[in-house]
């Protein structure tokens, strides 16, 4: 062993250690100019890579969350979020805008200049202004750059927990290796990615100065921020709490900010086109709330899917869900669980011995009696996971040009007094025979005129629908105890409720 060095010395060559590796760290990085504030900027990524990252991600949100299937509507949000965009800081970039089969009242941007809106969102609002506002504010996320700026804050958070490491393999010649690693990868990780209030004003002043510059009128932007506000307010069994609220972190003022930012606008620019009629032409009819052709679950907590004629009976109790690509529920006591995924493979066969070749998986015997009349091939097993060892079981069953996975599973000190509702659940899996499941219809919005000026309730009386009177008022950005004036188109909500 040497002498022991001096506190100041090692602390000093520390000093002189970080400064080596922040400097690595940024020529590696590289350092730009910010497309919207002119300002240099540290990023992970160069234009090219942030467009590949889009690309990558489009055909994953198109495959996990779907897009809705009116080409009319698709184009007519092409052709508004064209229009502002090529007005950006960034006009070449290849911007695609696309609505998303989604109830959820969402809207997202994806770096390289891919925004979506979800027609739940669009549901809500009331003018092709009130549209430009939201798909403005995400053209504001791309032109800024912040998604690219959230990589790299992540990563350099990353990075700094290996600072020490870095030093020391500076001070003692260690290999430095791969120090980044891969960039945050491509696919819809990037819509988990959280933006700071700074990040959010700074789009939502973009975005007020990009529909302004289309001619919109800017006083509809606060509209659309008041309607989130009366969502967020309702009690979760009633709402559709917007989506919008989780991955858009709002101060309680953000309404009053963005008027207040209006106001300093010269009057001449506080004006410009609303479009109602235009807009309330492009959703009349779009599909409202959950499409239950999609799949929904009945209050016996069946889940029917009408589209691909199945139903599958998940234990009383369990919290359920329907997701874009699977169907999952949770125990009560969060310790098992049940999911149901359309296997990759075309017959039950190959489904099984594909899963059963992942490591760590064990199986028992095979069964391969038909389910239900289905052809089918099932087995209990037993996986190694870091947290222990899970026991289960799992079923592929055929169903027309479809394999689906059933499996059921639990920890393994939970498993025994779950397994009976875990082989029932799986074991009812069975075509779908009732002509009312199979039958039913999504609720769609339908654009109407009063003859004559009504209250909420009068309204709701008058156009009944699934929806009640409150759920209307919001819908329409009318508070509760207004009214609806005459010659004025109003969203109505038509459709029967789930058998």
């Amino acid at each position: 062993m040497g002498e022991p060095r001096s506190r100041s010395a090692l602390g000093e060559r520390a000093r002189r250690a970080l400064a080596l590796a922040l400097v690595l760290l940024t020529s590696l990085v590289g350092c730009a100019m910010n497309p919207v504030s002119g300002m240099p900027q540290v990023v992970l990524m160069s234009e090219a890579q942030e467009i590949q990252m889009g690309k990558d991600a489009a055909p994953e949100i198109a495959a996990t969350m779907g897009l809705y299937q009116d080409d009319e509507l698709q184009r007519y949000i092409e052709t508004v979020g064209k229009r502002m965009a090529a007005l950006s800081e960034r006009p070449q970039l290849p911007w695609q805008f696309h609505v998303i089969d989604d109830s959820a009242v969402n809207a997202f941007a994806v770096p390289g200049g891919f925004i979506y809106v979800t027609r739940g969102i669009l549901a809500n609002m009331g003018s092709e202004a009130e549209l430009a506002s939201v798909v403005g504010h995400e053209i504001g996320h791309v032109t800024a750059r912040h998604s690219v700026s959230q990589i790299t804050r992540q990563e350099f958070a990353n990075i700094g927990l290996g600072l020490g490491m870095i030093g020391l393999a500076v001070m003692g010649g260690g290999q430095m290796g791969s120090l980044l690693g891969q960039a945050v990868g491509s696919g819809v990780q990037v819509l988990f990615l959280k933006y700071s209030r700074d990040d959010e004003t700074q789009a939502d002043d973009l975005g007020l100065r990009y529909m302004s510059s289309a001619g919109y009128a800017p006083t509809e932007m606060p509209h659309v921020f008041h309607t989130l506000a009366r969502q967020s307010q309702e009690t979760p069994e009633n709402a559709r709490v917007p989506e919008w609220q989780s991955t858009h972190p709002a101060p309680e003022n953000r309404e009053q900010r963005i008027e207040s930012e209006i106001e300093k606008l010269p009057p001449g620019q506080r004006e410009g086109r609303v479009d109602t009629a235009a807009f309330m032409a492009k959703v009349n009819g779009i599909v409202y709330g959950p499409d239950p052709r999609a799949g929904y679950f009945d209050a016996s907590n069946v889940f029917h899917h009408p589209g691909m004629a199945f139903r599958m009976k998940f234990p009383k109790g369990w919290k359920t869900q329907n997701l874009p690509s699977s169907v999952v529920g949770v125990s009560e006591e969060e310790d098992a669980a049940i999911q149901l995924v359309m296997a990759k493979e075309k017959n039950v066969d190959s489904a099984a011995s594909a899963f059963f070749a992942n490591r760590g998986i064990q199986r028992g015997s095979l069964d391969e009696h038909p389910l239900n009349g289905l052809s089918a091939i099932s087995a209990n097993f037993s996986a190694a996971t870091q947290q222990g060892t899970l026991r289960g079981r799992t079923a592929f069953v055929e169903l027309g040009d479809n394999v689906f996975q059933l499996i059921g599973f639990a920890p393994q000190d939970s498993y025994l007094r779950q397994e009976k509702a875990l082989a029932n659940a799986l074991a009812s899996f069975s075509r779908e025979t009732d002509s009312r499941a199979l039958n039913v219809k999504p609720w769609r919005v339908e654009v109407v005129t009063p003859v004559r000026s009504m209250t909420i309730e009068e309204f709701a009386q008058a156009f009944p629908g699934p929806i009640d009177a409150h759920e209307l008022a919001i819908l329409n950005q009318v508070p509760d105890g207004g009214r609806y004036e005459a010659g004025r188109a109003v969203k109505r909500v038509v459709g029967e409720k789930l058998p």
